[in-house]
C-alpha cells in the first residue's frame, strides 16, 4: 500500500495549521503589549477616570488574551495529533518503501540466475549443433544448403527487431534468406519461401504474438518442423515480447526448445549467438 497521499496531505495541513498558530503567537503577542501600555499607564496616572479606564482596557485584553491562548492551544494541539499521525504513516511508507526495494532487487537476482541460466543452456545448445552441423551429411543435402539461416517472422516485427538482426547476420558474412534481401519482382512468393525453406541450414523462426496471428509464419514453421524431422534443417526459436505461457498455448513443441529471447538479449548479441552455428 501507498502512504504517499496522505503523508503530502497530513504536510500541507500541519503546514496550514502552523501558519495559523504563527498569526494566533502574533496577536497574543500585540495583546500582551496592549496590556503592558494600559498597565504603565495606569501606574502614571493620577486621574482616576483615566485609571479606572486603563483599567477596563486591561480587563478586556485580558480577556482577548485568554481567547487567543485557548485558540492556540487547540491549534498545537491539532499539531501535535496530526504530527503524530504522518510520523505513523511515514514509518509505514519507509516500511512499504523496504518492502519494494528487496522485491526489486530479489526480482533483479532472479532475472541474473534466469539470464546465466539461459546463458549456459545456449552455449550447451550452440555446442550441441556446432557438433551436429559438423557432421557430414550427404551430397545432395550440401548442394541444398545455400542459405545458413530462414528467417521466419510477422512483418510487424520486421522495423523493431528482425530487419536489424538479419542485417547483422549478413555483415558477419552469414547467407540469409529472408524476404527483403532475397525476393526479387515477379518472384512467386510460395515457391521462393518453399525454396528458402529446403535450402537453408537453419530455420530462425521469430516467435511473438503476430506470429501465432498470421497464416504464412505458421506454414513457414509448418515447413522447418518437416524438414526437422526429415533431419534437413533444424528450427531455432527466437522470443520476441512474447511470454512462455503464450508460446504453450499455440505450441508446447516450440515452448520446450532452448530460445533466444529478445528481453534478455540485444539484437546483435542474439545475431552473434546464431552467426556461432555456423562458424
Amino acid at each position: 500500500m501507498n502512504y504517499v497521499n496522505q503523508i503530502n496531505q497530513l504536510k500541507k495541513e500541519i503546514a496550514n495549521l502552523r501558519k495559523a498558530e504563527a498569526q494566533e503567537t502574533q496577536k497574543e503577542a500585540d495583546i500582551q503589549a496592549k496590556i503592558n501600555r494600559a498597565n504603565e499607564a495606569a501606574t502614571r496616572t493620577k486621574s482616576t477616570s483615566t485609571l479606572q479606564n486603563e483599567l477596563k482596557k486591561v480587563e478586556r485584553a485580558s480577556k482577548d488574551l485568554a481567547t487567543v491562548q485557548k485558540k492556540r492551544a487547540e491549534i498545537s494541539g491539532k499539531i501535535a495529533d496530526k504530527s503524530k499521525s504522518l510520523h505513523s504513516y511515514e514509518e509505514r511508507q519507509a516500511r512499504e518503501d523496504e518492502r519494494e526495494r528487496k522485491k526489486i532487487s530479489d526480482e533483479q537476482k532472479r532475472l541474473i540466475r534466469e539470464r546465466e541460466e539461459h546463458e549456459r543452456k545456449i552455449t550447451s545448445e550452440i555446442r550441441r549443433r556446432t557438433n551436429l552441423s559438423s557432421i557430414p551429411t550427404p551430397t545432395a543435402h550440401a548442394q541444398k544448403d545455400n542459405y545458413d539461416f530462414f528467417i521466419s517472422h510477422a512483418s510487424e516485427d520486421k522495423d523493431g527487431f528482425v530487419l536489424g538482426m538479419a542485417e547483422v547476420l549478413e555483415a558477419r558474412g552469414a547467407k540469409v534468406w529472408y524476404d527483403e534481401f532475397t525476393l526479387k519482382m515477379g518472384d512467386s512468393l510460395r515457391r521462393e519461401i518453399d525454396r528458402g525453406l529446403a535450402n537453408s541450414r537453419f530455420g530462425v523462426v521469430v516467435l511473438s504474438k503476430y506470429f501465432f496471428d498470421k497464416e504464412w509464419p505458421q506454414k513457414e514453421l509448418d515447413g522447418l518442423v518437416s524438414l526437422e524431422v526429415e533431419g534437413a534443417t533444424r528450427i531455432l526459436p527466437v522470443w520476441h515480447e512474447i511470454s512462455k505461457d503464450e508460446i504453450v498455448r499455440h505450441s508446447p513443441m516450440l515452448a520446450d526448445k532452448v530460445a533466444l529471447n529478445t528481453s534478455l538479449k540485444s539484437t546483435d548479441e542474439i545475431a552473434d549467438e546464431l552467426y556461432r552455428l555456423i562458424e
